[in-house]
């Protein structure tokens, strides 16, 4: 199992024998290793938040963009809402890495395990 490499990977994605798994189906793959599929599940959910945090932020900057033309302090304030929202959601997003990362890692950890 390896996370997924490459120019349009943003390195959430699993690669395990040839397929890509996004988290959630990764956890389903890790029924021996408790440790990897706690990662995978906890990368879910931040990817779902991280998902809905950025919507917002694209909604509030658009409506920030609308209202800028009427009120330019009620436009304005939506939109750095909107910002705010957007650079939560990419700050999420690399925590979702490092839960990938570390789902990786465990997984790898048990298989040496049960091998030897």
């Amino acid at each position: 199992m390896g996370v997924e490499e490459g120019l349009f990977s943003n390195g959430s994605k699993i690669t395990f024998e040839g397929r890509t798994y996004r988290p959630s189906a990764a956890a389903g793959l890790c029924r021996s290793c408790w440790e990897a599929r706690d990662h995978f599940l906890q990368a879910k959910r931040l990817r779902v938040r991280s998902f809905l945090l950025a919507n917002l932020g694209i909604f509030e900057v658009s409506l920030g963009a609308v209202r800028f033309e009427d009120v330019r302090v009620v436009g304005a304030a939506h939109a750095m809402a909107g910002g705010v929202f957007m650079t939560w959601a990419a700050e999420r997003e690399s925590k979702v890495r490092r839960e990938v990362r570390a789902g990786v890692e465990a997984y790898n950890r048990c298989q040496f395990h049960l091998e030897q």
